[in-house]
């Protein structure tokens, strides 16, 4: 059976079942709707909090903080957890940090304002989950591949390997632009990874799924 089509009148219906946002997470929607923040948005939010809490995920990394809302709903999955995230903008970041700390997370989110890629280069940790929200800003196809590998190479195993804008608009099936060619680049490599199995899930976006096998 196909995914429904999500109409005006569905979409409605599925705002209705996600849980109300606290004043922070409301706050940050609205400046998003207003301001054309690339946010992960409610159900999108929900759904990385509820696989950050069933996988028991303590450490996450993240790369694209943007202003911080999914890193909300990440660091709110780990009960307790730690969230490091990469921002270059630094408006956002500093917006980021500000929001973290309004949402009692300042403490748990380390925001590094450099270049992913290049700042996983020098990171040493480990993490139990990934989310990489960069598909449509990195430059080349080249670039996605070496941030799948740096961040595979800093998971354990059980690990959750997350990315979104997965379906680029519908875009990837036939990639002309930079951003589709990098998502269906990232889709392809993580389908025949050999550390992974994953899906693609048809929420918002797409988000893809991957978990590090033991």
């Amino acid at each position: 059976m196909r995914t429904v089509e999500v109409t005006d009148d569905l979409q409605a219906y599925l705002d209705r079942l996600v849980p109300k946002r606290d004043a922070v997470l409301a706050r940050m929607e609205e400046e998003a709707e207003r301001e054309g923040i690339p946010i992960v948005e409610p159900h999108e939010g929900m759904l990385l909090y509820l696989l950050v809490k069933i996988a028991r995920a303590k450490r996450i990394l993240e790369l694209g903080a943007a202003t911080g809302y999914s890193g909300i709903w990440l660091l709110r999955g780990t009960d307790g957890g730690t969230l490091t995230t990469f921002e270059v903008d630094h408006k956002r970041a500093e917006r980021a940090r500000a929001n973290f700390a309004e949402a009692g997370l300042g403490k748990q989110a380390l925001l590094l304002e450099q270049d992913a890629v290049s700042g996983l280069e020098k990171l040493d940790e480990r993490f139990d989950t990934c989310l990489i929200d960069l598909l449509n800003v990195f430059p080349s196809e080249d670039v996605t591949r070496r941030a799948v590998e740096l961040c595979l190479e800093r998971l354990e195993g059980g690990a959750l390997l997350m990315a979104d804008n997965a379906l680029r608009q519908g875009e990837v099936i036939a990639p002309k632009n930079q951003q589709a060619k990098n998502v269906a680049a990232y889709n392809q490599l993580v389908a025949n990874h050999p550390r992974l199995e994953s899906v693609v899930i048809p929420i918002r976006d797409g988000l893809s799924v991957a978990r590090v096998k033991d």
